[in-house]
């Protein structure tokens, strides 16, 4: 970790922590020229909402702004109502923590930062009021509040303002590169596989699946970045759900591919078409021409289908179907990449004829933002309760400091390990706090000499804020400084009041948010991991059951990969079983696909007489349960296979190998240790 600190800071580096610096400036001198209560208020929340990117920079300073306004208005109205009643405020203060906690773990977008805001503003406002008791009625409580919203305000307005405007560093190039790289990065990874060398382990395939998943988030910043990328945000967003589908394609042909080379029925012309398609796929600019070249030569090499079709001509088809799709799906990128160029260039309409997958599809697991809600509750009533039991007048520091970090890490996977690096840099942050409050700040007698010292601290900050190894803990160790220079404000400036309120009352808040978290993750790990395996079942069930107009299958493809995402770092605990896991998660996933392209078919299946609704069923039924029988494993197999020889004699040909292939996939996913499938002959009885 110390050699992160220890590296000669870049241009970019540099540049951040000056604008980090006037930014910091700016708000405190409009602060003090309105004469503000608690000026330093403003600097420190510059601090929170600086970010690398321009756009981040407005998102997070917006929200900050909006989720500051409710819960001022939350604070005015529980202070004024409930402030002769310590305790039921407490709670009323931990219950508001925990339903703002609730929705913004649903919230996969940009604005659940309101909430996180609004959460931890309200415990902000009324313990900050509450530790000054003596001066408390309704014209200091409204005062007081409106302070605070103007004062962070400011700071997010200056912040805005100056990372926008001096040399901003845009989003939509960031996210444009990380995808171009992305997307080189899968075309590799597909012609390893078509030329048979399957990369070891699950890595490449999580690599891609998590990468489209971040970027999809970071792109909702998109349309507040200040680069020409925010006209070509839906064309972006489609361009990454058409990636996102490319992923079980892969690894389905990884299967076929392996199956059908491990049974020894991959023959040579496969072997040259598979090598020619990864040659076409690696290329930068394909032409139209030879990916019909390549369609051409897949219908060539499939097999004759008929009733008697045996498991290894239907793997044939299936494996035909899916490059098909791959062809389509690389020839989907490739024009879309060039309609983002188009369309920044003003040659092409910003809005795609095709929709891109709205953020509101992503995956939403309520049972654990109402846990999560729930343990933030407790932790804060307990913290709130040994203050007020206490009678220690800088205690207040506790709850709130233990509201803040439970509301801004608890949801994360890592909540231990970052709350135990907030409490680290908090430590680090006191010896420098305590200088610049007892030292510094009386030996300054003007805002330029202020500005003088406090110069090297922010912006060597901010250069360690711009590394992605050291921005957390840096942002840590800056929120700490900053968090006691407004002690000067409350006239508590003096070693008695420093030692009490930020070094006692901090630490011990940030410690109970810890072991709070430490309690709860201690048995909410493993349950949760089993909830969220048992979840992608679930979704399959719900799939198969719907007699709705099933979703679009790059719908179906971007909750699939979301829900994967969010369940692999979970997985650490299993050791060995990690990549079984991983692996069985994809077969779900690409099941999930399967059941999704059968649905579309449905009508066209019920005009040749198959009926797909009895096996819909079956799958609902069978992924609703979380142990099955050997005979009902037994029983799934043959109405697979049923319904695989019924496609297989099927009139028309119109879809046949397209439904052929979803069986197929189902069928090898579902039971990838079953005996091959094997067409049942009809003996007429007068022959037996």
């Amino acid at each position: 970790m110390l050699k992160d600190y220890l590296q000669k800071p870049t241009w970019g580096e540099l540049l951040f922590g000056v604008k980090c610096f006037l930014a910091a400036m700016l708000a405190l001198y409009i602060a003090l020229r309105l004469g503000l209560p608690r000026p330093f208020w403003a600097p420190m929340a510059t601090c929170i909402v600086s970010q690398s990117m321009a756009g981040s920079v407005y998102v997070r300073g917006m929200s900050r702004l909006v989720g500051t306004l409710f819960g001022t208005v939350a604070s005015v109205f529980l202070l004024i109502s409930f402030v002769n009643y310590t305790i039921l405020l407490c709670f009323l203060i931990a219950l508001w923590v925990g339903t703002c906690m609730y929705f913004s773990m649903l919230k996969r977008t940009t604005d659940a930062y309101v909430y996180t805001v609004a959460g931890f503003t309200v415990p902000v406002i009324i313990f900050s009021v509450l530790g000054d008791i003596n001066f408390i009625n309704v014209q200091y409580i409204t005062d007081m509040a409106i302070a605070r919203a103007e004062e962070t305000g400011i700071g997010f307005v200056s912040a805005i303002l100056i990372h926008s405007l001096i040399f901003p560093r845009h989003i939509g190039s960031a996210v444009i590169n990380r995808m171009d790289a992305v997307r080189k990065d899968i075309r590799q990874w597909t012609a390893t596989i078509l030329r048979g060398s399957t990369p070891p382990g699950n890595a490449p395939r999580l690599n891609a699946a998590h990468i489209i998943s971040d970027l999809r988030v970071l792109s909702a910043n998109l349309p507040h970045d200040t680069s020409n990328e925010k006209w070509a945000v839906a064309n972006i967003r489609l361009l990454q759900d058409r990636l996102t589908v490319v992923i079980p394609l892969i690894t389905s042909i990884e299967d076929s591919v392996m199956e059908l080379g491990k049974a020894g029925k991959l023959s040579e012309y496969w072997k040259y078409l598979l090598d020619n398609i990864a040659s076409w796929i690696e290329e930068d600019r394909p032409t139209p021409e030879s990916a019909q070249w390549l369609r051409e030569r897949i219908r060539h090499g499939l097999p004759e289908i008929t009733q008697n079709a045996s498991w290894d001509e239907v793997l044939i088809v299936h494996l035909a179907s899916n490059l098909e799709k791959l062809i389509t799906s690389r020839e989907n990128c490739a024009d879309q990449r060039r309609a983002i160029d188009d369309s920044l260039k003003g040659k092409a309409s910003a809005s795609p004829k095709t929709t891109p997958v709205s953020l509101n599809h992503l995956t939403k697991d309520r049972h654990l933002a109402l846990l999560v809600s729930a343990s933030a509750v407790f932790s804060i009533m307990l913290a709130s309760l040994f203050w007020v039991a206490s009678g220690w007048n800088a205690g207040f520091c506790a709850p709130m400091m233990t509201s803040i970090f439970y509301l801004s890490f608890i949801r994360n996977d890592n909540s231990v390990a970052a709350l135990k690096k907030v409490l680290l840099f908090t430590i680090y942050s006191l010896l420098p706090a305590g200088f610049y409050l007892l030292v510094v700040m009386y030996s300054t007698h003007s805002f330029e000499s202020l500005m003088l010292l406090f110069a090297p601290f922010v912006i060597i900050g901010g250069i360690f804020m711009a590394r992605p190894a050291t921005a957390f803990g840096t942002t840590i160790f800056m929120m700490g400084i900053w968090s006691t220079t407004t002690m000067y404000d409350l006239d508590m400036a003096n070693a008695t009041s420093f030692m009490n309120g930020q070094v006692f009352a901090q630490c011990i808040g940030i410690t109970m948010a810890l072991v709070s978290a430490m309690i709860f993750r201690s048995f909410d790990a493993e349950w949760t991991t089993k909830r969220l395996l048992a979840g992608v079942g679930d979704e399959i069930s719900r799939l198969a059951k719907s007699t709705r107009t099933p979703p679009p299958v790059i719908q179906t493809s971007v909750r699939m990969i979301d829900r994967l995402t969010v369940i692999a770092p979970r997985l650490s605990g299993l050791g060995s079983e990690k990549d079984n896991a991983i692996a069985s998660l994809f077969g779900q996933m690409r099941i999930g696909v399967n059941v999704v392209y059968l649905m579309h078919m449905r009508s066209r299946l019920e005009r040749n007489g198959i009926d797909i609704a009895p096996l819909l069923k079956a799958l609902s039924d069978w992924f609703g349960k979380r142990s099955h029988e050997p005979s009902e494993r037994d029983a799934m197999i043959e109405r697979i296979d049923d319904m695989l020889q019924s496609v297989c004699n099927m009139p028309s040909r119109i879809r046949q190998n397209s439904a052929i292939a979803a069986l197929t996939g189902i069928r090898r996913d579902l039971f990838p240790d079953a005996s091959p499938y094997y067409p049942q002959t009809l003996v007429f009885k007068e022959a037996v």
